[in-house]
């Protein structure tokens, strides 16, 4: 019986048309299962609405502000992978634009710090729970200190001039 090898076995991996059961079930490496209890990513929202909203609580907590930094798509076991980062973070890179006034001052210190906070969610096929993993260190001040750093809406603009033209103390209007 020369020449005869024996039946390929076929590992899940090899498999490429994966069902949505197969793949709630999995426990492989970037499988839900396996992120889940493996600890890589601690939190759990129902959807991406549910999430948006706790991003938008966390924002409005601290006053800062998770901007959306990457996105990654992904394969058969998860769809996307997003990071959000603090707006604070230094985007990397060296800058080719060179200031021609050197001696002028700005009202506001620049905006980038190198905030260590960010958050990562990754986004799954068969289901719309999103696992995420999120770091809260900040190495610049936070809540009413940060709030010449972040973006507001056209909304809060104009309320916020609306009370300034009212003579209302700007501190008063910060505690609100």
């Amino acid at each position: 019986m020369a020449g005869l090898s024996a039946p390929r076995t076929e590992r899940p991996s090899d498999n490429p048309l994966e069902t949505a059961e197969t793949l709630a079930t999995s426990t492989r490496r970037g499988s839900f299962n396996y992120d889940r209890e493996h600890g890589d990513y601690p939190l759990e929202w129902s959807n991406l609405d549910t999430f948006n909203a706790w991003r938008w609580e966390e924002e409005l907590r601290y006053l800062i502000e998770l901007i959306a930094s990457m996105v990654k798509h992904g394969g058969p076991l998860w769809t996307e992978k997003r990071l959000y980062v603090c707006s604070r973070q230094l985007s990397g890179g060296q800058k080719p634009y060179e200031k021609k006034n050197l001696g002028w001052k700005c009202k506001i210190n620049s905006k980038k710090k190198g905030c260590h906070c960010w958050v990562v969610i990754e986004l799954y096929p068969h289901t719309d729970t999103i696992l995420g993993n999120y770091t809260n260190t900040h190495d610049h001040e936070i809540s009413s200190d940060n709030i010449a750093y972040t973006w507001m809406l056209g909304v809060a603009q104009g309320q916020i001039k609306s009370m300034l033209v009212q003579k209302v103390d700007h501190k008063e209007i910060v505690c609100n």
